[in-house]
C-alpha cells in the first residue's frame, strides 16, 4: 500500500526500516480505508515516522507513550501560523489508535507517576521558557543535562534538596 503515496525506493526504504516500519503499510491501508486524501496520508505517515524517530531518539518504546510525552514532542516542532497543530503532529492521533489496536499502547495513555526530580525539572524547564525565552530545543538540552547532573549527584531515589 505504501508503493500508492511513496515511489522513491530510498524512501520506501526508509520509512519501512524506521522505529515504525512494522507498522507503516498498516497506517497508510488504514488512512486510506478511512477515505484520506493522497496527499493527507503522505503528510500523516511522514509526521508519524518523525514522531517514531523522535521516541528512539530519545530512548522510549511505543509502550511508553504517555500524554505528557506527546505534548512534549508536539511543544517542540515549529508552530505553523493561525494556532494549526505543527504539520508534523497532525498524523499521531492515527498512530497511537493504531498502536491501541495492536496493543502496543494502552486504551488510555496515562501519565506515569513521576520521581520528585522531574517536578523540579519541569518548573525548571518552564523558568527557561518564560523567563528566559530559550528555544524548545535549547531548553530540552539544557533540561537534558541537568537531569544527568541530578542523577549523578543525588541518584534516582528521593531527592534530599538540603544535601
Amino acid at each position: 500500500m505504501l508503493e500508492n503515496y511513496f515511489s522513491r525506493p530510498s524512501t520506501l526504504n526508509r520509512l519501512r526500516s524506521g522505529p515504525i516500519g512494522s507498522d507503516v503499510d498498516d497506517l497508510a491501508t488504514a488512512l486510506h480505508q478511512q477515505g484520506y486524501a493522497w496527499d493527507s496520508i503522505r503528510n500523516y505517515v511522514r509526521g508519524c515516522n518523525q514522531f517514531a524517530r523522535w521516541l528512539s531518539q530519545h530512548g522510549y518504546a511505543p509502550s511508553e507513550v504517555s500524554q505528557t510525552l506527546v505534548n512534549r514532542y508536539i511543544s517542540e516542532l515549529p508552530r505553523p501560523p493561525g494556532g494549526k497543530l505543527p504539520k508534523y503532529a497532525q498524523g499521531l492521533s492515527h498512530l497511537l489508535k493504531l498502536w491501541r489496536q495492536t496493543l502496543r499502547l494502552p486504551e488510555r495513555i496515562e501519565d506515569p507517576p513521576r520521581p520528585e526530580a522531574d517536578h523540579w525539572l519541569l518548573r525548571y524547564e518552564q523558568y527557561l521558557d518564560q523567563v528566559c525565552g530559550l528555544a524548545a530545543s535549547t531548553r530540552h538540552h539544557y533540561r537534558r543535562l541537568a537531569r544527568g547532573f541530578l542523577a549523578t549527584c543525588l541518584g534516582t531515589g528521593r531527592v534530599d534538596w538540603s544535601s
